[in-house]
């Protein structure tokens, strides 16, 4: 499996866009990164990621709150980024992590792709 240029430029338009949609605001600039060794990770790095809310949150000690909201908007959302991520590269995601760093606004979806399967699937066969 490759993933080319064009499509790590295409998984960073649609990050914009997704992140637009679902959080009101797009982040700053997006870093797209492709591991060369199996299993192959598509990692991609949102900067100012933050809403205005989650910065007030974060400014007055509320960090964990923003992690939080955070955690809940990647599960409802996981669907929808990895249809999308799928679709522009053309192989199913075994794996996705997403997680942002309460102060900086730096967020990180780390989406992984293997012969194993699905690594979240309970009734796939990983052995």
């Amino acid at each position: 499996m490759r993933i080319t240029r064009a499509q790590r430029n295409a998984v960073a338009e649609k990050i914009t866009s997704l992140e637009r949609s679902f959080y009101g605001r797009g982040p700053r600039n997006v870093k797209v990164s492709v591991s060369d060794d199996d299993p192959i990770s598509l990692v991609v790095l949102s900067l100012d990621s933050l809403t205005v809310a989650d910065a007030v949150l974060s400014e007055r000690g509320h960090k964990d709150a923003v992690i939080s909201h955070h955690e809940a908007l990647h599960e409802a959302t996981k669907a929808d980024f990895l249809e999308a991520i799928e679709e522009i590269v053309g192989s199913p995601v075994s794996a996705y992590l997403a997680q942002v760093h309460p102060s900086t606004g730096y967020a990180v979806r780390v989406f992984v792709f293997s012969d194993l399967g699905d690594f979240d699937d309970p009734d796939a066969d990983g052995s």
